[in-house]
């Protein structure tokens, strides 16, 4: 009926609001838990005021790209793609080559590209732009429902995860692969050829543990998961001290979190990173059970909003862009709170929306402009429905 019909649109177009409502709700979470980590008085806290101002800036920057709309920005996917591509290989040089100051070297790691003030991470961008060029892509083809057709969208994905493992950027390389699973099957690829991928990444990963791709350090991040109940005292106090620190503030909020004046745990250094990768353990213990349950059930709901949007539309490339953004941010919030639980490898991954960081924050916003862009446009279009084939498609394929 017409009138089901208006309803259904109206639901998807607040579909993308309601994204970003959950967006600014983290936010806030984040900020919050920042200041209580940083400081007990406004005046000494840089590091919240750095958030606040980089998340206003991504909240411009979502709704200017809401307003000029994915269908304009995908028009230029492939040329975002190569510039991505040209700055992580300039990063990857920039370990072996000097190129400061515009590339910094800081603990031999090269991630950042700094202009005077500005500091930027190229593959916190890398990735959205390789979901855009992923769907510009897949938007019309049905090859890729055979093997030979899925080469080129795994190269497309695996060039740039390898120049983002030489930075070296374990954590967010390890986003990519799982995403483009996710495309390609709301793309129509055939599930056993999803599955054989599983298979043969099942039987590669111990073999990529050994090899050169991977760092001494990201070696020893897969063996502190694999050692994290160890009782070896040097362990604890070394290698194992940040994931032992993380279950321990985790553990100690109990239902309903400890008291404002007991975030000495945080004041005092007595969890790394607390305000980045760790930032999930301050909520833990300031908010307790419930108070991370919540966070969980935010991400959920941001989850469902983004798939909304994409499965509101039968345009292909919307449709494609709303799936795999949603995943790539959902992808990001489990690993991270994986990791400081103890369920998955450290690897530096940022909590979506909470996390301190200009560059992971204004990316993120980046993409809620864009699942905004794609809620709010709900082509009527002439045509069956995209990625839905004939049996005359099943048989050539």
């Amino acid at each position: 009926m017409p009138g089901d019909a208006g309803r259904s649109r109206s639901a998807v177009g607040w579909s993308g609001w309601i994204a970003l409502g959950v967006a600014l709700l983290l936010t806030g979470v984040g900020v919050s838990s920042i200041f209580a980590g940083e400081a007990a008085d406004w005046s000494e806290a840089a590091l919240t005021q750095r958030q606040i101002a980089f998340a206003a800036t991504g909240l411009v920057a979502a709704i200017c790209i809401a307003r000029i709309g994915h269908t304009r920005i995908g028009e230029w996917s492939y040329v975002l793609y190569g510039l991505i591509l040209l700055l992580l290989v300039l990063l990857v040089v920039a370990r072996r080559v000097p190129l400061d100051p515009i590339f910094p070297v800081r603990r031999n790691t090269a991630r950042w590209i700094q202009l005077g003030p500005l500091q930027a991470q190229p593959s916190e961008y890398a990735k959205i732009v390789v979901v855009l060029a992923l769907a510009r892509y897949l938007r019309f083809r049905s090859n890729y429902r055979t093997v030979g057709g899925l080469i080129a969208p795994f190269l497309l994905t695996l060039v740039p995860t390898a120049l983002i493992l030489k930075e070296p950027d374990l954590g967010t390389a390890l986003l990519f692969p799982p995403v483009l699973l996710i495309m390609l099957y709301a793309a129509g690829a055939r599930r056993r050829h999803l599955a054989c991928v599983l298979g043969a990444a099942a039987v590669a990963a111990p073999l990529f543990y050994f090899s050169p791709l991977m760092d001494d350090y990201q070696r020893q991040r897969i063996e502190v998961l694999v050692r994290q109940n160890d009782s070896d005292r040097r362990w604890q106090m070394g290698p194992g001290f940040q994931l032992r620190q993380s279950k321990i503030a985790i553990g100690s909020g109990r239902w309903t979190g400890q008291d404002q004046e007991d975030t000495a745990f945080f004041r005092h250094n007595l969890l790394p990173e607390d305000q980045n990768d760790f930032i999930f353990a301050v909520i833990g213990h300031q908010g307790g059970f419930i108070g991370a349950s919540l966070i969980v059930f935010a991400y959920v709901v941001l989850f469902a909003a983004g798939l909304t949007a994409a499965s509101g539309t039968d345009e292909p490339y919307a449709r494609l862009v709303g799936v795999g953004l949603s995943g790539i941010l959902v992808m990001q919030a489990l690993v991270n709170m994986g990791m400081t639980v103890g369920l998955m490898p450290i690897t530096g991954v940022t909590l979506p929306f909470v996390s301190s960081g200009g560059s992971s924050l204004v990316a993120n916003y980046l993409s809620i402009g864009l699942l905004i862009s794609v809620a709010r446009r709900q082509p009527i279009r002439i045509a069956r429905k995209p990625f839905e084939y004939s049996v005359t498609d099943a048989a050539t394929t």
